[in-house]
Formats: structure tokens, sequence, C-alpha cells
């Protein structure tokens, strides 16, 4: 069964103070580093631990230091173990209904056209 898990970088316990403002461009291109980095260091995390195989997706590096992955409960336990991620999970991905049909909705009953509506108009 696949799980679907989300997956932060753990804060330090340090306070943080408000940035200076700067250029958008400068935050867009820091938040993409710091969510490539994440990415990369789970990845290395999985390789390091030979889990590779126990993940089916993962998603690609955006603006938020976030990575969500579809993996088996034994990668989510040995993640969760793991002093650099905070890892949550959701529910089980084969609980979800698909987001498209993979099968045609054909109907083999004939659909009544609304005749007399444009009876009138003619």
């Amino acid at each position: 069964m696949w799980i679907e898990t989300i997956i932060m970088p753990r804060e330090e316990g340090e306070s943080r103070t408000p940035p200076a403002p700067r250029d958008r461009r400068e935050v867009l291109q820091a938040a993409g580093e710091e969510s490539r980095a994440l990415r990369d260091s789970v990845v290395g995390f999985l390789d390091a631990n030979h889990l590779s195989d126990a993940v089916k997706w993962m998603s690609e590096p955006g603006f938020l230091p976030l990575i969500t992955l579809h993996c088996t409960e034994l990668a989510l336990e040995k993640l969760r173990d793991a002093a650099e991620f905070v890892v949550g999970r959701a529910s089980p991905v084969d609980v979800y209904a698909p987001l498209t049909s993979t099968e045609p909705e054909l109907s083999s009953e004939p659909v009544a056209m609304p005749a007399p509506m444009y009876a009138r108009y003619r």
C-alpha cells in the first residue's frame, strides 16, 4: 500500500527575525533553491538507506520547502526517524478516487432528446 507523505525541513529552535524587504526575484530564487536542497537531501537519505524502491512518486521542487511523495510504511517510518525532516502522513493513496477516468463512460441507453422544447422555435 502506498502512503502519501509530506516532508518539510526541521527548523532549529532559534527565533527568526523578520527578513529585510528584498526584491521578489531574489525571494523566489532563494525559495526555489531551498526546495531543491530539501528534495536533494530526501533523495540522498532514501539512497543511503536503500529505500528508493519504497518510493513510487516524488513531487518536483517548488517555491515552498515541501516535498510530497508516495511511499511504503517502511520508508515512512525511516523518514520519521530522520533528524533533519518533519514528516507527516496523509491517507493511503489507494483511498483516493482517480482525478480522471481511465475508462470512457459509455451508456447503452438511448439519450432522450428534448424535442418539444425545440419544436416551438421552428
